[in-house]
């Protein structure tokens, strides 16, 4: 970060990717021509790291290769789940920060960290997930508070997307099939996104708390207990069955 003597309360962020693990550098020169515009490079990205999540989460979620080899049947409850996390967990969240980067004039594009990926894949082969799979690249010239702003639209679409999938739980859950298969999505969307929105409200460099918390320590606050709070209910309120 840089601050000029002639522009306090502005501040010049630069994030870049090198090309060995996290693909070709940004552009910090270029601005998107429209709201949430995508490069052809960054879509590509986005499908790799998509493609390589599910992947590993269905291999975690199955108790690693060798279950699946075993017991090939156990892909079709795992597989749904797995594409559930990823689309919600991760590229929602990803891509609420690019919205937000782009609402202030700033390029911001998805870059996959590819050696955390494969690292990723590796870890899921035996039945646990450890994962580090890309970020939002940010370049512009921006406050304290929009970096913080930026920063917050990631976990706050993490406690949204749980708040829509929390309802459905409660009524799918324990019913008979196909229905139960639902329920068993929307619980396991909720608990993926508390916790993955949980885990980047941790207040440590490169993680959104660090930045949440510098411009507002009441924001910080407010989430944090808005996903404790949705935590308590989703241990606690009683299924409908």
């Amino acid at each position: 970060m840089w601050k000029g003597s002639t522009d306090k309360n502005q501040v010049f962020r630069v994030s870049h990717g090198s090309s060995q693990g996290w693909g070709e550098p940004v552009q910090i020169n270029r601005r998107p021509d429209t709201k949430m515009s995508f490069s052809k490079y960054e879509k590509e990205q986005l499908r790799e790291s998509i493609g390589i999540l599910t992947i590993a989460f269905t291999l975690a979620l199955s108790d690693g290769l060798s279950a699946v080899m075993n017991e090939p049947n156990i892909l079709i409850r795992t597989l749904p789940l797995a594409f559930g996390a990823v689309m919600t967990g991760f590229l929602l969240h990803e891509l609420a920060h690019k919205w937000m980067a782009q609402q202030y004039g700033c390029w911001a594009e998805y870059r996959g960290n590819r050696n955390g990926l494969y690292f990723a894949l590796l870890m899921s082969s035996f039945g646990f997930l450890l994962a580090a799979p890309g970020a939002v690249m940010v370049s512009g010239r921006i406050t304290e508070r929009q970096n913080g702003i930026i920063a917050a639209v990631g976990p706050i679409t993490n406690i949204i997307i749980a708040l829509v999938a929390f309802p459905i739980y409660l009524l799918t859950a324990g019913l008979e099939q196909p229905i139960a298969l639902i329920g068993e999505l929307a619980r396991f969307i909720v608990v993926i996104n508390l916790i993955l929105g949980g885990f980047n409200m941790i207040p440590v460099q490169p993680l959104d708390g660090s930045k949440v918390i510098v411009w507002s320590k009441p924001a910080y606050v407010g989430i944090l207990i808005a996903i404790f709070a949705l935590a308590m209910a989703y241990w606690n309120v009683p299924l409908i069955s």
